[in-house]
């Protein structure tokens, strides 16, 4: 447990934009709720999902959403949020999107700068071979409505990938880390694609060669700017270096490249570089590695009904036994008793 309390994420301060939640008020309507009275228990106001580019609470909206499910009683209320949720927004990441040359550029954009939309969760682009696999996860404690969150984040992609290759596309799966529900109609009916429930991660799975497919909505020029533009959000974002580190592990975890060397090229310096900068903050790099491990592994233990063997191949382990001894490490019991105690 020692060398995994560095550095938490700043959970209460982890924030989304509206953009993808504009729909809210109007599903609640459609649902015989004044979405007034709803938004305001939580501190929200009405007017506040019209504005896309407003920031709110992660943690907040999470039960907002759990609050919306019970009020509804529609267990698929976060569907259809993703649903409604165009590309564009998620603000500068996804007008990105449309200016790119091709869906790999575009997607890998995406990742990098999701976190200017949302800062409580984050994408993963992972190829294997033929497949690649396309996943949102959460990274704060606490969430209510994580089931929901994952719907309407897988919904979300697969309209991005609609939105890139045209609406035919397909994907040729869905992972979703939820349970089953009791209608699986709505979510057949917009993936139009065999799914998978209680996966340790939640992604839309097609197959690699579509990386290469070029978008006739390319603009060289517009795509440069727009990049600019972002580099100096982020850079006018108060983000430390960890957090910097902790996006590039949590990204690469699973294809095993996520190594020192790899993070300080992602982050344009020469390893010792970052390594004196890590020893600096009093970390190094293979700790913060096992901060975010740990934080990963109790999202998905909190937040799926995943194997510990799935959990372990999630994380970039070679097998579940080298999981489970980490684990007891970082937390002083199993993962089976972390799971439990927690439920």
């Amino acid at each position: 447990m020692k060398n995994c309390q560095k550095s938490k994420p700043a959970q209460s301060q982890a924030i989304v934009r509206v953009g993808p939640m504009m729909s809210i008020p109007s599903i609640l309507r459609e649902h015989n709720c004044d979405p007034a009275p709803v938004l305001d228990s939580f501190g929200f106001k009405l007017n506040q999902f019209e504005d896309p580019d407003l920031e709110l609470p992660y943690l907040p909206t999470s039960r907002l959403i759990a609050r919306c499910v019970e009020l509804t009683g529609c267990e698929h209320f976060g569907l259809l949020v993703g649903i409604r949720a165009e590309p564009s927004s998620l603000g500068l990441a996804g007008f990105m999107l449309q200016t790119a040359p091709d869906v790999g550029t575009a997607l890998n954009s995406l990742l990098r700068h999701l976190e200017l939309h949302d800062t409580g969760g984050g994408a993963r682009l992972v190829t294997n071979g033929g497949a690649t696999s396309l996943g949102y996860t959460i990274h704060v404690a606490g969430v209510s409505a994580a089931y929901q969150i994952y719907d309407q984040s897988m919904a979300i992609v697969c309209n991005i990938m609609r939105g890139l290759c045209g609406e035919d596309w397909n994907p040729d799966e869905v992972l979703l880390s939820r349970p089953p529900p009791h209608n699986p109609a709505p979510y057949r009916h917009f993936f139009k694609a065999p799914i998978r429930f209680n996966t340790a991660e939640s992604a839309v799975i097609f197959p690699t060669r579509w990386l290469n497919y070029k978008l006739s909505t390319a603009d060289h020029y517009l795509f440069d700017y727009l990049k600019k533009q972002a580099a100096r959000l982020h850079q006018s974002q108060t983000q430390e270096l960890i957090d910097h580190v902790h996006q590039f592990v949590r990204n690469t975890l699973i294809i095993h490249g996520c190594t020192a060397s790899a993070a300080a090229r992602h982050l344009g310096m020469h390893e010792r570089t970052l390594n004196r900068r890590l020893q600096e903050l009093g970390t190094n790099f293979r700790q913060e590695v096992n901060n975010v491990r740990y934080a990963m592994a109790k999202s998905f233990l909190s937040n799926s009904k995943a194997t510990t063997a799935e959990i372990a191949l999630a994380l970039g382990y070679t097998d579940a036994t080298a999981f489970s001894h980490a684990f007891k490490r970082w937390s002083s019991m199993s993962p089976a008793q972390w799971r439990t105690k927690n439920a």
